[in-house]
């Protein structure tokens, strides 16, 4: 793997993220911790400020990177709220060559951007998917086109991990010679298919129980295909602010029998969860590139998902694109996918080639380090 290391010189990066993976479960904070590891496993000197969840040590050292913990004077909407990390960036900004911030949404992310006009050293800022999935989109339409544009304004590069997304934030005024798209990367080696001799009759959903994931929608699918398919079983695997009201609508439906929760799977075990699924699915109104599409397709499963500009290329082939906000389209498609072992075999294997050609984890850490360096050199 080729690093922004030259001879002996190794990068001080400052990663500043909301929250952190594992204490915090979802695809951002995943990515954060995983570009972290890997940073440091090649030389270079990773610390992540981030947020004090269940009252974690103020600091520690984690998978070779330096965790910096800040307490929050609140939690609103998913994002933590503190001042006191603005003034811990300013004071410690000298003693890094470089910071990247994960997604203009959060608080923390503003706070680097205003640093920045403060003589920060450069910013790099990675769009995790331009509209929030947890704020009414009223929010959205007042924070973006004003918070959010002076944010990306503010930073030196903008990492977006497809070109629709490097398009949509173009669209707001920001100028594109600061943009680069890099792809969100998936490990080859962890995520990998298994021989299936059968379908399995289960569903996989995965992510944060959130309006904008528009998993309702796929509960009344599910409610729909048990009809014919009354062995089916349905895994969703997350939390998040919502999760209640949906396994309320699942009793209510008298689901329960066949659709089981989790709060919470290690990385390392969820290849098998992805194995022992017949058909993963993304019924989501707003998403950036998730990883657990990435994942599923690494493992050889199909994708059902949603009709999203930045997902049609990546699924060409590989699943399933229905209309947002429709049950009955969701339904007809696994059940297409599910009756058809040919077309199981053909949309799992054209994703596992489609990841181990476009998507591998190492060619997303070499690419972003190969960005540090550049910036590094246009400072000196």
């Amino acid at each position: 793997m080729i690093s922004c290391r030259r001879d002996n010189y190794s990068v001080k990066i400052l990663r500043v993220v909301g929250d952190l993976y594992p204490f915090v479960v979802g695809g951002l904070e995943l990515h954060a911790h995983e570009m972290s590891r890997q940073q440091a496993k090649l030389g270079h000197k990773v610390t992540v400020y981030t947020s004090n969840i269940d009252r974690r040590p103020i600091q520690e050292s984690k998978d070779g990177y330096k965790i910096i913990r800040y307490d929050n004077i609140l939690k609103l909407m998913g994002n933590s709220i503190s001042i006191n990390l603005f003034f811990k960036i300013i004071k410690t900004r000298k003693d890094f060559d470089v910071v990247h911030a994960h997604s203009h949404l959060f608080f923390s992310t503003n706070l680097c951007a205003l640093a920045r006009r403060f003589g920060l050293p450069p910013l790099v800022i990675t769009n995790h998917g331009l509209i929030s999935q947890t704020v009414p989109i009223w929010i959205n339409k007042i924070y973006i086109p004003i918070i959010a544009k002076w944010t990306f304004k503010s930073a030196d590069k903008i990492i977006c991990y497809t070109k629709s997304e490097k398009s949509l934030v173009e669209e707001l005024g920001i100028d594109p010679d600061k943009m680069v798209v890099i792809h969100n990367g998936i490990d080859t080696d962890l995520f990998v298919p298994c021989k299936k001799e059968k379908i399995n009759n289960r569903i996989l959903w995965i992510g944060r129980f959130t309006s904008g994931k528009g998993v309702k929608y796929l509960i009344d699918a599910f409610e729909i295909l048990v009809k014919n398919y009354p062995s089916l079983k349905l895994l969703l695997i997350g939390d998040g602010p919502l999760k209640k009201d949906i396994i309320y609508k699942i009793q209510y439906l008298r689901l329960s029998n066949n659709i089981n929760t989790k709060d919470f799977v290690p990385n390392s075990e969820l290849p098998e969860i992805y194995q022992n699924s017949d058909v993963f699915v993304l019924p989501s109104l707003n998403e950036g590139v998730p990883r657990t599409i990435l994942e599923a397709m690494a493992c050889g499963i199909p994708i059902v998902c949603t009709e999203l500009p930045q997902l049609v290329n990546i699924i060409d082939g590989c699943g399933l694109l229905v209309p947002k906000n429709n049950s009955q389209a969701l339904a007809e498609s696994i059940s297409k996918i599910m009756s058809d072992q040919n077309l199981v075999q053909k949309f799992g294997s054209n994703g596992r080639a489609k990841i181990v050609e476009n998507y591998s984890w190492e060619d997303t850490v070499k690419k972003t380090n190969r960005l540090y360096e550049e910036l590094i050199s246009c400072q000196k």
